[in-house]
């Protein structure tokens, strides 16, 4: 029975939908600082799946109810710029909103592994983004302007209300859905299906929109994980982790790409930020004699320099006896680690291997110790005392090999990684990208409207974000960092944010041959009070980013735009750590 079971979808198991029509391609979204939804065809079929496939991933989820949310966010809208004259009322409503998602909360718990039926009313969560699959019957699709919006909410609304209807005539209401069937998602308050339009995004060629309209669109319901395979106590398929190397005190990271696993089971591991898969290459002997040679330039440098990954014995050795030994070392080390950009790469695959003593269908815990087999050569990963960044004073990275013996200490913890914590790392990283390009258009002056709005509110959700407070629909400029969030300060720096940010800021005045874009007294003008806002808000963005934080203050002033400091308070004051030429 448990068999049977197992063929139909379940509440809370994670699906993909693969469109099936005119247009063919799983529904997947542009990363986490753009709602649209859209399908690319080119981007791979059920047979080879997309690289970027955690994109495409959504939990099927039971109706919440939203009335008082609804009256409560109503009231929120009408409260900006009144008196407090109805602080009771709001304060209910505020109770009632609470409540309402407790009582939501509390009835998906319940409602976890109940067969889905046909014509039943589901919501799809996006597991990346943490938003709903939503449909605005109230606007129309941004390029197919006779369908509806279709986009992702953060909280989920009415509109995120989908029938599952069939498809094919087999199946009718009240049936079990059976995973595999193409359905189609009607939803409840539009009326209108969900559709893969044939008209491709401007500013992303090959991607198709996904809206609402009457059409022949069928989805293809993909099993990618059972409702009862979630569990937290064990490594799951989609997992993101952090390999820490016991011995060596030093991490790798990586994205597990697969299903459940159990131990002796292959892996990928996928690096999260460029989205590259750790693969084994050969490691030539020559890495012996380049790390002398470093060594060698180091000690004219610096007389005291020591290394410590050479025997002492060995420091007044002959070039040529050195040399030996070295290659002896490297030998031992057959092959080096390194990121291939595909993942049907057989050298990207890896056995997990416990360090105590299990059975091969035991589940493997989360934070525990592995050894890793490299599959096609037969080898263990260990580490080397090979340094990467031998330019720097004191090095840190190392070169991690494989080799032919399995040692004890050669051990990886498996630290997992918070679901905030990752999500956090996609928007910085898809924010920059935004940003990056939005310099590239303010310097030649050719940034479309719609474009200037974009960034806008990406640079609102940039003060929520790094001040870790809720978009209440406030003034964003009013918004102040009580305790410093560490971690997202960080974040703003290595993704390059701040980078960009002083990017934008210089970039519309700056001269390209056929005079500035913009000019500083411009910024009186009327005309240009979105400009002027926008700078505000970048103004914003770095004061938060640098509070607390001296890492964060450490920029020089050839980063800044230049400019008068009596000019400066009418975009805002600068933060204390910039100073203007």
């Amino acid at each position: 029975m448990s068999e049977h079971r197992s063929s139909f979808l379940h509440i809370g198991d994670i699906v993909s939908l693969y469109a099936e029509g005119s247009v063919n391609g799983f529904i997947s979204t542009l990363g986490l600082v753009d709602d649209r939804c859209v399908v690319q065809p080119e981007a791979g079929d059920l047979a080879n799946p997309p690289k970027k496939f955690r994109d495409c991933l959504f939990k099927v989820c039971p109706m919440n109810r939203y009335s008082a949310q609804k009256q409560f966010w109503k009231a929120k809208q009408g409260k900006q710029g009144n008196t407090n004259t109805q602080g009771d009322l709001f304060k209910k409503l505020q109770h009632a909103a609470e409540l309402e998602q407790k009582q939501n909360d509390s009835e998906n718990k319940k409602l976890l592994g109940e067969v889905v039926k046909y014509s039943s009313v589901v919501q799809l969560l996006h597991i990346k983004s943490n938003k709903f699959l939503t449909v605005n019957k109230r606007l129309p699709a941004l390029l197919e302007k006779n369908a509806m919006r279709v986009s992702l909410d953060p909280a989920g609304n009415e509109g995120s209300w989908f029938y599952i209807q069939p498809f094919w005539k087999l199946r009718s209401e009240g049936d079990n859905v059976v995973v595999g069937d193409k359905v189609v998602l009607m939803p409840v308050n539009a009326g209108q299906p969900l559709h893969a339009s044939n008209i491709e995004l401007l500013d992303n060629p090959g991607y198709k929109e996904v809206n609402a309209v009457n059409c022949n669109t069928s989805w293809k319901v993909a099993l990618f994980m059972k409702f009862s395979d979630y569990r937290e106590d064990v490594l799951k398929g989609g997992d993101v982790v952090r390999l820490f190397h016991a011995e060596q005190e030093k991490f790798l990271t990586g994205d597990e790409y697969k299903k459940k696993q159990h131990w002796n089971s292959l892996f990928r591991f996928k690096h999260l930020a460029t989205g590259n898969y750790l693969a084994a290459e050969l490691l030539h002997v020559m890495v012996a004699l380049v790390h002398r040679k470093a060594r060698l330039q180091e000690e004219k440098v610096n007389p005291d320099y020591k290394d410590e990954t050479v025997d002492p014995k060995a420091e007044n050795e002959p070039e040529t006896v050195f040399s030996k030994r070295k290659r002896q070392a490297a030998d031992k080390i057959a092959f080096t680690l390194v990121s291939v950009p595909h993942g049907n790469d057989i050298a990207s695959l890896f056995e997990l291997d416990a360090t105590t003593l299990q059975r091969a269908d035991c589940l493997v815990p989360r934070n525990s110790y592995v050894r890793l087999r490299h599959l096609c050569t037969n080898t263990w990963v260990t580490s080397t005392n090979f340094p990467i960044d031998t330019e720097e004073e004191r090095p840190v990275m190392l070169k991690i090999g494989t080799c032919s013996t399995k040692e004890d200490k050669e051990a990886f913890a498996i630290v997992s990684v918070p679901l905030s914590e990752v999500r956090d790392l996609d928007f910085a990283n898809d924010a920059s990208k935004v940003l990056e390009s939005t310099v590239r258009k303010l310097q030649y002056g050719n940034i479309a409207q719609n474009e200037r709005r974009f960034v806008t509110k990406l640079l609102e959700d940039l003060v929520f974000f790094v001040c870790e407070a809720p978009n209440n629909g406030q003034d964003v400029l009013s918004v102040a960092i009580s305790r410093p969030n560490r971690e997202r300060q960080k974040l703003m720096r290595e993704q390059n944010i701040l980078a960009q940010i002083f990017g934008i800021l210089k970039a519309p005045f700056t001269d390209q041959g056929e005079g500035p874009m913009l000019k500083l007294e411009d910024l009186g003008d009327q005309r240009y009070a979105h400009f002027k806002y926008m700078l505000r808000l970048c103004y914003r963005v770095l004061r938060h980013s640098q509070q607390d934080y001296r890492k964060n203050q450490a920029r020089p002033a050839s980063s800044f735009p230049p400019a008068p400091r009596s000019q400066l308070p009418q975009i805002t004051n600068p933060p204390p750590f910039i100073s203007i030429k």
